[in-house]
């Protein structure tokens, strides 16, 4: 499944590959659980958020499968988001056959770190759950295209609550409109875009912790 990701979904300026997690502590096909890291730009999967986020679902018997994506200069976010977006639909397909073959019921969750989550509004449509950690709610200035997740979405369909994590000294935040989104906000005081406080390593390694539990008691 997973070298049929990467070479299936491609495009000239952006290339995905999807991996299993060296770390995994159970086969694909043994459980029901299965977990997509998608990365943000510059902030890959080994990147101690989206890292401890692996480590703890991991340990908690979920099928961890990660992201990593290979931009060239002249992306733009309309392609990265439409490439994520396949690259969800091939994961969820292949993921629930893995779970059918384990017998459990598949539980699918993908968690989603700064430009990921601009996926998020297509995985609501497909019904997953999704961790958004530092959503992208303000448009960056580097970003022509003005891309943000739209606060509520407008799709009417109900969907899966997401999980929001962030820092309110993040400029890409907007508390008010992650609330139009889900009732689950968790919002860390004087943290940056990365959910870390300039300075101080003692609060920062807080935060994570605390944004890992909450990831995996939302898991649960």
């Amino acid at each position: 499944m997973m070298s049929e990701t990467s070479n299936t979904i491609r495009k000239a300026n952006v290339t995905p590959a999807v991996t299993p997690w060296g770390k995994n502590r159970v086969k694909e096909t043994e459980t029901g659980k299965h977990v997509l890291i998608m990365p943000g730009i510059g902030y890959t999967v080994d990147r101690p958020l989206l890292y401890w986020a692996a480590q703890a679902l991991a340990a908690d018997g979920w099928f961890v499968d990660r992201l990593d994506l290979k931009l060239t200069e002249s992306v733009e976010f309309p392609e990265m988001i439409a490439c994520m977006e396949r690259v969800i639909d091939e994961w969820s397909t292949a993921a629930r056959e893995h779970a059918a073959e384990s017998g459990e019921e598949p539980r699918l969750l993908v968690v989603t770190k700064s430009l990921s989550t601009l996926s998020f509004p297509h995985a609501a449509k497909l019904g997953l759950r999704v961790v958004l950690l530092t959503p992208v709610l303000n448009p960056p200035p580097f970003d022509k295209h003005k891309s943000i997740i739209p606060a509520p979405l407008p799709a009417p369909n109900k969907y899966p609550m997401p999980l929001i994590c962030a820092g309110d000294a993040d400029p890409y935040f907007d508390a008010r409109k992650a609330r139009l989104l889900t009732s689950h906000v968790r919002t860390f005081a004087g943290a940056n875009h990365s959910i870390e406080t300039p300075d101080d390593w003692n609060t920062s390694l807080d935060y994570l912790k605390q944004v890992t539990q909450a990831i995996v008691d939302y898991a649960d």
